[in-house]
């Protein structure tokens, strides 16, 4: 058994649901290499996978990071 036979891989689209990030985002990311990308290419689960410590991490240093929502413009009201 290797170390990747675990619940640690998800798809592009699992991540995205999981995490509550677009998955373009996701593809994005593996595509620079902020993300390691783990490519299968025989049996059943053939495809790309991600690692999900990776894809939590990303999420924390990236996304989930920072003051909150921020207002850019000002809201004038009548």
């Amino acid at each position: 058994m290797s170390v990747y036979d675990s619940k640690d891989l998800m798809s592009f689209y699992a991540a995205s649901r999981e995490f509550d990030v677009p998955a373009a985002q996701l593809e994005l990311a593996a595509s620079t290499g902020a993300l390691r990308v783990i490519q299968l290419d025989k049996g059943q689960d053939e495809g790309r996978w991600l690692l999900r410590p990776d894809v939590e991490q990303f999420v924390k240093r990236t996304i989930k990071r920072g003051a909150g929502n921020k207002v850019v413009t000002r809201i004038n009201r009548l």
